[in-house]
């Protein structure tokens, strides 16, 4: 597999054990306890997590297939397009601004969003080594937040992972089990 394919699985692994750690060491109560009353729980940080990962595999799987069809190959290197860049650079933990997530990315609980999360992210590490020998940086595709905004297949994927790292900070902190 490409290595820079194999670094953004990884880094997906990497947030899928902190997220498995996060329930290890938060009761069912620490979990679904909101911080403010304005702000998400660590389900609710999870279950948008879910949800902005279930809308983003069918438009990854479109690009592979679109790719695959119309032959766009590359072994790389890629790179990312400035607005992928300039939305990791926001989304890295901690936050440097908030903001609000659409309407459709409201996050909706309803029961054991650990697993939800962890089923997705399986799906979404399935699909990326299928990803290899296109060429990422060719192929764009929506975001999950806003279909206007368009990015490369590596910038999406990249986005994705600091978007998990954001959030899953703000999951332990709401559970009040920061990680080390």
């Amino acid at each position: 597999m490409n290595s820079q394919l194999a670094e953004v699985q990884s880094k997906l692994r990497a947030n899928a054990d902190r997220a498995r750690k996060l329930s290890a060491r938060a009761g069912a109560k620490q979990l679904t306890t909101r911080p403010r009353p304005e702000g998400w729980s660590a389900e609710e940080c999870l279950a948008h997590l879910t949800m902005t990962t279930e809308g983003l595999l069918p438009m990854l799987r479109s690009a592979l297939t679109n790719g695959r069809t119309r032959s766009v190959r590359s072994d790389g290197p890629f790179r990312m397009d400035m607005l992928g860049r300039m939305l990791v650079w926001a989304l890295e933990p901690p936050p440097r601004f908030k903001a609000k997530a659409p309407p459709t990315l409201q996050p909706r609980t309803s029961g054991d969003e650990v697993a939800k999360f962890m089923a997705s992210q399986e799906r979404l590490l399935e699909l990326v080594p299928e990803l290899d020998g296109l060429a990422l940086d060719r192929m764009k595709v929506p975001s999950p937040a806003s279909p206007k905004l368009r990015y490369n297949v590596l910038s999406s994927l990249m986005v994705t992972v600091a978007h998990q790292r954001r959030h899953l900070w703000q999951a332990e902190r709401a559970a009040g089990v920061a990680s080390e």
